[in-house]
């Protein structure tokens, strides 16, 4: 048995610290003969933590989703892109000590003083591009500053009154240091400005905290271009999501012991192409079918390991290649080179 010390969740999503998850799901999907384990615990309940609870239950695993927050943050927000290989997918459709090597894997909690344990066959590290059960399986590997900012934002499409608005804008200037994305859905309006700034002041898990400095920052950037300019003016800057853009480099091992990792946690992708989600989707639904599929644990991540790690590498690379043009070739493999449910 190895004991991973170090992995620290500030609370556990739970109605309350006893051990009960934020969420449990449930559908049917039948491969002929029963999975791998019975029960998994899943740390990290954004959305690949979610898809991979869903696709799990789907192959009759009771899976568990934990998550350090207890709720959604209000206010700031993103938009999510669905393109055509997440769709697939989903319309077929602080833990201090891991043991990972016995039978069952044991994780625990602790808030405060406080501390549970969760027992399962199955434990799968969900919790993103700052993934601390990454960091506990394989050493610190600290995400990658692509030498740029994004502000992001999504606001309500009637306070934008700007006569030249047009939706679904993409525009660069100064030869691509600066661009930014307009785009709607029914009421609202999301807005993405990126900058290339070789500064990291701040780290990168945030430039300011300081929303209003934030805000006054970004004007600066784009004085004179009345369309954005107007956007930014309008928005309220408790909605600004200020962050660096960082990515992960595509892991050569993605599994230890009964842990795996999937979504950011070992590929986290620049939003170049709008694939993050999209490729945690995919990660979720091939490790279901492995472990239907499989006759052992380690069979089953190696085989996960075999079809994700060259899939999630090329993206990877082409959200890297900004100055290049994808091919229709590309787009095609993206988007339908999906397995089948």
């Amino acid at each position: 048995m190895t004991s991973l010390v170090g992995l620290t969740f500030r609370t556990v999503a739970s109605s309350k610290m006893s051990g009960n998850p934020l969420l449990t799901v449930s559908s049917a999907v039948d491969y002929g003969r029963k999975p791998l384990v019975h029960r998994a615990v899943i740390v990290g309940g954004g959305l690949g933590g979610l898809s991979a609870a869903i696709q799990l239950r789907k192959i009759g695993i009771d899976a568990h989703v934990y998550d350090k927050y207890q709720r959604l943050s209000g206010g700031e927000g993103t938009m999510i892109s669905i393109f055509p290989n997440g769709c697939k997918v989903l319309y077929h459709a602080d833990p201090v000590i891991l043991d990972k090597e016995k039978e069952t894997a044991v994780v625990h909690f602790r808030k405060g003083d406080e501390t549970i344990s969760v027992n399962a066959p199955l434990v799968i590290g969900a919790d993103g591009i700052h993934s601390i059960t990454r960091n506990i399986l394989f050493g610190a590997i600290p995400p990658r500053d692509n030498g740029r900012t994004m502000w992001r934002a999504v606001i309500d499409r009637s306070l934008c009154t700007h006569e030249a608005l047009v939706i679904g804008t993409l525009a660069s200037m100064q030869n691509g240091r600066t661009t930014f994305i307009i785009n709607g859905v029914r009421d609202k309006l999301y807005w993405a400005f990126s900058v290339t700034d070789e500064s990291t002041e701040g780290g990168t898990r945030i430039r300011s905290r300081d929303k209003e400095e934030a805000k006054e920052r970004l004007l600066k950037y784009f004085e004179g271009w009345d369309v954005a300019t107007h956007i930014i003016q309008v928005t309220d800057p408790e909605l600004i999501l200020e962050r660096r853009v960082l990515d992960v480099p595509v892991l050569p091992k993605w599994s230890s012991g009964r842990v795996v990792l999937l979504g950011d946690a070992v590929h986290a992708v620049t939003p170049s192409y709008g694939q993050g989600a999209n490729l945690a989707f995919e990660d979720g639904l091939e490790l279901a079918k492995q472990l239907a599929t499989s006759y052992d644990l380690r069979n089953a991540f190696e085989a996960y390991e075999r079809a994700r790690i060259p899939r999630a590498s090329i993206i990877s690379q082409k959200s890297q290649s900004l100055g290049t043009r994808p091919t229709d070739e590309f787009y095609n493999w993206l988007y339908t080179d999906v397995p089948e449910v």
